[in-house]
């Protein structure tokens, strides 16, 4: 029997099914390229620098394991590494993939009560981006003619779900206090507010309005542009809500999911109509911030999508301040294969206004010609410094080498300290690396202590590795009359797997996740027990015989020990010539 920890959890069954819907190939490949290799699908790790692929993917197993880290697992695993989620974050994850929802979770009321809320929040504001759109597409009206005057499409619009906050105070408000009776959920859809009468009324209010999705395509929340000059401020977001976190959200992230989910390189920018507008001159790899602060999060969430960044913000003093921000929080995450570029806007324009200016063949020139974060970088620093004089090239120095040990690639440091040293005319940059060299940090798990190869455990192995395998083995009943250590684990696994129809080990494992023997099958999934692909079956037959051969020579030393204290008799003798036949039998069995 499985002795769970105890822990709130969704039912087992449920959780079988789910990762019996979800490809780990495909799953992973939403991330990273992976490679076809044999029988396997590789790349490089994306949780340690390396420079040659040790990221094994094996789709019949439905499992990854890493030769360099030794991370492993099945697909809840990878997505609660490389997204950095719990347990029920990452089902929610596959759920919400998968547009299912999840059941009822045992003994967790908060949490099944926050989940359904959570999911009746995304209906609402569904609903609410249907009125909006409905808004705009009653013509005429003020957003519609400026949205056309911008350059915007009647099909884009309906791309990107556009809509209008009409200059009705209650629209919105009255809407879901009529349809709902939660007098909370008017505060976390985030679409009122409340005056000093203690009366609420519509946030948006002549405004367009730029629904925010998530990857999946669910609206979290709203930003609203104004159509008049003397409101304030020019663009108004939704609050932080249940739904929406500004400070994690990238507009445009659904449709560049939707339309080009893998991007050699993504463009960030900082309003919802740049994105918009490059969408529709067919620059599909573009993502606004909603504003001009990056935040780290975002940084991220930016190389999980591609390893090129191309900043490209307003031509204001706003959008030159924040190239700066960002070269200097995008330090921390620049690795090996990672690249930054900024893309410079002439003074008083933005992506939208320029592209429609200019046409998609001079803007993707001024792409391609967007200066590299090397050059950026020193550009910036030492602007209005005089590198003839001595005092400049230390502070140079002292500038730049704080913000160059921040980098975690290696070759990048050495790169920008030879570019340092060029600069303020130290060609022996010897004692310049010294300064820059930053110790080592080893992010690989620590070394689990090898455990003894014995029969039983490299048979468990073999069919946690190969759950198939209990197909051919025929001596269960056998097997329960052994007295030997392990046979009920053995047993428990065998029957798990005949009961539940498992034939892959990422989906076996899951049924061990917080049980005692979680941490031993994790090991044992991933032992390299040196046996060829064509001799597994012939081996599996030959460790069930062996535990049969333990077995009875447990007996006949029994026996033995028997005789020699005090005799058998003719029924204990007949018993151990039999044994002994059994045991010689047994072991001229060939495979």
């Amino acid at each position: 029997m499985i002795i769970k920890k105890k822990k709130k959890k969704i039912p087992q069954k449920f959780i079988h099914e789910l990762i019996e819907k979800t490809d780990i190939i495909e799953l992973i490949n939403k991330y990273i390229t992976l490679t076809k290799s044999g029988d396997n699908y590789k790349t490089l790790c994306p949780f340690h620098n390396e420079k040659t692929p040790s990221f094994i993917v094996n789709q019949q197993k439905q499992f990854f394991y890493c030769f360099g880290c030794g991370i492993h697992g099945n697909v809840i695993d990878f997505l609660m590494q490389y997204e950095k989620l719990d347990f029920l974050s990452s089902i929610v994850e596959l759920t919400t993939l998968h547009g299912i929802n999840i059941p009822y979770i045992n003994n967790n009321y908060t949490f099944n009560k926050k989940y359904s809320y959570k999911q009746e929040i995304y209906t609402i504001l569904k609903k609410i981006s249907k009125i909006y759109t409905k808004n705009l597409f009653f013509l005429p009206n003020l957003a519609y003619e400026y949205l056309i005057k911008r350059g915007i499409e009647k099909k884009t619009m309906k791309k990107f779900s556009l809509g209008f906050a009409i200059s009705h105070n209650y629209q919105i408000t009255n809407y879901i206090k009529k349809k709902y009776t939660n007098k909370s959920i008017i505060k976390d859809c985030g679409l009122s507010l409340q005056n000093t009468k203690k009366i609420k009324y519509d946030r948006f209010k002549e405004r367009i309005i730029f629904p925010i999705k998530n990857k999946y395509g669910q609206i979290q929340g709203f930003g609203g542009r104004v159509l008049k000059k003397n409101i304030k401020p020019k663009y108004l977001n939704s609050p932080e809500t249940i739904t929406f976190y500004k400070k994690k959200n990238l507009y445009g992230i659904y449709e560049l999911n939707l339309y080009n989910p893998k991007p050699t390189k993504i463009l960030v920018v900082e309003g919802y109509l740049d994105v918009i507008s490059l969408n529709q001159f067919n620059i599909n790899y573009s993502v606004a911030l909603l504003g001009t602060i990056i935040t780290k999060y975002q940084i991220q969430i930016l190389f999980k999508i591609s390893k090129n960044i191309i900043f490209c913000f307003d031509g204001d003093k706003a959008g030159r301040k924040a190239n700066w921000t960002s070269l200097q929080l995008s330090l921390s995450s620049l690795n090996d294969n990672c690249t930054i570029n900024f893309l410079l806007l002439p003074k008083n324009e933005d992506p939208s206004s320029l592209i429609i200016k200019e046409g998609k063949k001079k803007f993707e020139e001024r792409i391609q010609k967007s200066e590299t974060l090397y050059s950026f970088f020193f550009r910036k620093i030492s602007d209005k410094m005089n590198l003839s004089c001595i005092n400049d090239c230390i502070k140079l120095s002292v500038l730049t080498i704080p913000l160059i040990k921040k980098i975690p690639s290696k070759i990048i440091r050495i790169y920008l300290i030879k570019i340092l040293g060029n600069k303020i005319g130290i060609l022996d940059t010897y004692q310049l690396k010294k300064l820059i060299t930053v110790p080592i940090k080893k992010t690989y798990k620590k070394t689990i202590i090898p455990i003894k190869i014995t029969t039983m455990r490299l048979l468990i192995s073999l069919i946690i590795q190969n759950p198939k395998l209990v197909k051919k083995i025929k001596k269960i009943e056998k097997i329960k009359q052994l007295k030997i250590i392990g046979k009920n684990i053995l047993i428990e696994l065998i029957q798990l797997i005949i009961k539940n129809k498992i034939f892959k080990t990422g989906h076996l494992l899951e049924f061990y996740r917080y049980t005692k023997l979680e941490k031993t099958f994790k090991y044992l999934s991933t032992w390299d027990h040196m046996i060829a692909k064509n001799k597994i079956h012939s081996i599996t037959k030959e460790l069930v015989n062996k535990l049969l051969i333990q077995h009875l020579e447990y007996k006949y030393n029994k026996l033995i020990t028997l005789e020699r204290k005090n005799g058998l008799n003719n029924e204990e003798k007949n018993e151990l010539w039999a044994i002994n036949k059994k045991i010689i039998n047994i072991k001229n069995i060939k495979y």
